[in-house]
């Protein structure tokens, strides 16, 4: 499944992604691997919320495919077709939250992913409707997106009594 999603993904990207710009975009792809591997870092042990599940690929393999390939080549598109108008914008955002969202339900069904500590599939569509806006937060003012993952991050850490 892993996998089939890297080559949809990266199929996507190739279709709808703004290749002339790239250049724009990698610095919040970076922030959005670089936030993957420390939820990685802080939940290795034993701490998960969500846990990918292995499959053609072990533990590791899945989470550097979904690191380094999936998750950025998303918010790559994300970006690269973000409107301008308000409304589309509105429209932009729910249309990727629910796919964001029912993408990761499947998941959940079909055994790719499975949640801990307390966390669920509404836990996830609230982390995606804060996720979204975050991408394109760092994007347009990278200072304040880093700034603001801080308490974020510490909320759900306080939420889910790691902290």
């Amino acid at each position: 499944m892993h996998c089939i999603l890297v080559l949809l993904v990266s199929i996507l990207s190739y279709i709808k992604g703004d290749w002339k710009n790239w250049e724009r975009y990698y610095p919040t792809m970076l922030y959005i691997s670089v936030a993957s591997f420390i939820y990685e870092f802080i939940s290795h042990s034993h701490f998960h919320l969500w846990e990918l599940e292995k499959g053609l690929l072990n533990l590791m393999g899945v989470h550097l495919l979904h690191n380094i390939i999936i998750n950025p080549l998303i918010g790559f598109v994300f970006l690269s077709n973000y409107p301008s108008c308000l409304k589309n914008k509105i429209f932009y955002y729910a249309r990727w939250m629910l796919l964001f969202w029912a993408a990761e339900w499947l998941a959940s069904r079909l055994h790719f992913i499975s949640y801990h500590n307390g966390w669920n599939i509404w836990w996830s569509f609230q982390f995606v409707a804060i996720m979204f806006p975050m991408i394109r937060l760092h994007y347009i003012h990278k200072l304040r997106a880093l700034f603001l993952s801080v308490p974020i991050a510490a909320l759900y850490l306080f939420l889910f009594d790691y902290l």
